[in-house]
Formats: structure tokens, C-alpha cells, sequence
């Protein structure tokens, strides 16, 4: 008697809980669009007012994240192992940034030498 008591209450409790639970929270959420979209200056209610790409817009986008290019091994046909340093990219919301940098190139069949190649923005690939 005591166990089929119990087992009615929680079935009870759990029909309850299923029809009632979806109505509180429907009557608890707001529609609309969050923050101050009529006042873009207002940095304290509009969302993601920190975020890396918020603000003054550039040519080359703004800052998403640095990139690590790791260092390149340039094996010679002699067998020898020559090393460029590795380097950091800058991504934006427009592309890539590359720096300028040193690189290995074969001037002559047989002979490396550095090489200073120009940094610029690549565009993302559409």
C-alpha cells in the first residue's frame, strides 16, 4: 500500500513537472533584439561591445587572432638541412597579414641565400 502510494505521487510530481514546466519558462523569456540597437555608441547595453572587432574599421580589417607560422627545413641537394625562422600572421576580418620577412631562396643551382620578401594583406578566398 505504502510503495504504491509513493510511486503515485511521483508520477504525480512528474506529470506536473511535464505540463507545466515548458508554460514558466515560455512566460519567463522577452522577445526582442537585446541591447541598444538604435544607439550604436552605447557600448554598455549593445551585445559583444569588447570584442576584438569592434570599432574603427581599416583597410585590412580588424584583428581577429595571431596566427604562428611555424619554422620551414629547406634540405639542399647536398644533404645539408637550412632553417627559416618561423613567423606570426595576423588574421583579420579581412584577410591575412603577413610581415615582412627572411627567406631561404636558391639564387643559383646549388646556392641559397636570404631573400627579404614583402609583408602585405591576402584576402580570404571566396
Amino acid at each position: 500500500m505504502y510503495a504504491t502510494a509513493v510511486i503515485g505521487r511521483l508520477i504525480l510530481v512528474a506529470l506536473a513537472t511535464a505540463v507545466l514546466g515548458p508554460a514558466v519558462a515560455i512566460a519567463q523569456t522577452t522577445p526582442g533584439i537585446p541591447g541598444n540597437p538604435t544607439n550604436p555608441a552605447d557600448t554598455v547595453n549593445n551585445p559583444h561591445p569588447t570584442m576584438p572587432w569592434a570599432g574603427i574599421t581599416t583597410p585590412y580589417g580588424q584583428l581577429i587572432r595571431w596566427l604562428w607560422v611555424g619554422p620551414k627545413t629547406i634540405r639542399t641537394s647536398e644533404g645539408v638541412d637550412l632553417f627559416e625562422p618561423g613567423f606570426w600572421v595576423r588574421e583579420t576580418t579581412a584577410g591575412y597579414y603577413y610581415p615582412a620577412r627572411w627567406v631561404l631562396q636558391e639564387t643559383t643551382p646549388g646556392n641559397y641565400g636570404w631573400v627579404l620578401i614583402n609583408g602585405g594583406a591576402v584576402g580570404y578566398k571566396r
